[in-house]
């Protein structure tokens, strides 16, 4: 395992700098928008776009990625946070503006598929460990952006500036990332892709529940006549557990089948959910789901790879299945919630969870069944 830390030293820091920054680029969306809102006199709405143009451009990014070839873009994903992160700082006008979340999250979508395919790659047996402890950094970077932005007088041109040239380390360290073993495969025409439809259905739902608890938790409890103070320490306090359950995956991760595990994750948060639906302490059972619910996408994405084939696409296709399901998930429960009595949402949503950990159960003893080839460069 040394050798393998002294060999992929490289890909190991660039990565782990890359994710903490697209962490705090991610989180500093929503509290920019006032400014961005005052700087180019623009109505909530059109400030909100900023955030809408980020989510297209990661679905962007991935779906390019898919379609363009089984060549390393790695750097070039890097150049795209970069890019993205110098025009929001920028600030020249909001068109601009927009085009550079938009190509930060074009960014943001193809180096979560690039990066955590090549620690799978590179770490061999350690390799889901260190997929879980990098998105966990990830989380990190998440929580403390804001923070920071609060510190530095709210100031977007100097948070996104920071974040640009903190962001030119890893891409200048991507130019000397060692070639995968996919990569390498791929070029003498033996790497195989494997389209396991059923298998992203669960990735999908794992992250619509993600988005939906972090989105509309809050939500959920006010309308269940909690302060808003109360259901803003709860969201916290989710993150701090979501962060939790990802570093404790990095210990256990490479040495558990991840397929028992994504399972876990929904069942774990299926039983939370419903105790918070039934108004068993939902400032606390609903945050400890975080635990659980935050182990779904690294072990969806080390289930999806194993899955669907060593070959370069197959991360681009895990993220996209990923990010629709970021993207649907609140858009649903969204629409039913005002008509559900209080705290049920937690409910639906658990009994959602649990019915796709049966589905999961049942994927895995049809493994062979389900799955489509699929052929072409």
């Amino acid at each position: 395992m040394m050798d393998r830390v002294k060999n992929n030293g490289l890909l190991l820091s660039g990565s782990i700098i890359a994710f903490v920054l697209m962490g705090a680029g991610q989180s500093l969306m929503g509290p920019v928008l006032p400014e961005f809102r005052q700087m180019f006199d623009l109505t909530i709405a059109s400030a909100s776009m900023v955030v809408t143009a980020q989510w297209v451009g990661a679905l962007i990014g991935v779906i390019a990625l898919f379609f363009a070839g089984k060549r390393d873009w790695t750097a070039l994903a890097f150049t795209l946070l970069v890019v993205g992160a110098a025009l929001m700082a920028f600030h020249l006008n909001w068109p601009l503006t927009l085009l550079g979340s938009l190509a930060f999250g074009a960014g943001y979508g193809a180096s979560l598929a690039l990066v955590n395919t090549r620690l799978l790659d590179a770490f061999g047996k350690k390799g889901p460990s260190m997929v879980s402890l990098v998105n966990a950094l990830f989380g990190g970077g998440a929580i403390v952006a804001p923070l920071v932005f609060v510190a530095l007088a709210r100031n977007p041109q100097l948070c996104f500036g920071i974040l640009a040239v903190g962001l030119v380390l890893p891409l200048l360290l991507s130019f000397r990332f060692p070639k995968t073993h996919a990569a390498e495969e791929a070029a003498q025409g033996n790497s195989g892709f494997t389209l396991s439809v059923p298998t992203l259905l669960v990735g999908a739902s794992g992250t619509a529940i993600e988005a939906c608890l972090i989105g509309l938790g809050p939500v959920i409890l006010v309308a269940g006549n909690f302060s808003d103070t109360a259901a803003a320490s709860a969201l916290s306090l989710f993150f701090v557990f979501f962060l939790s359950g990802r570093i404790a995956l990095s210990f256990v991760g490479h040495r558990l089948p991840a397929a028992p595990m994504l399972i876990g994750g929904f069942v774990g948060g299926a039983v939370l959910l419903a105790c918070a639906g039934s108004g068993i302490a939902p400032t606390l059972t609903y945050p400890l789901a975080g635990f659980f619910i935050g182990s779904i996408f690294p072990n969806f994405f080390v289930f999806g790879s194993a899955r669907m084939g060593n070959d370069p696409r197959t991360g681009s296709i895990i993220v996209t299945a990923a990010l629709a399901g970021g993207v649907a998930g609140p858009l649903i429960v969204g629409q039913v919630m005002a008509n559900l009595p209080p705290l049920t949402p937690f409910w639906l949503l658990a009994g959602y969870s649990a019915f796709v950990a049966l589905c999961g159960l049942r994927i895995l003893k049809n493994r062979a069944a389900s799955a489509v080839p699929v052929t072409g460069k």
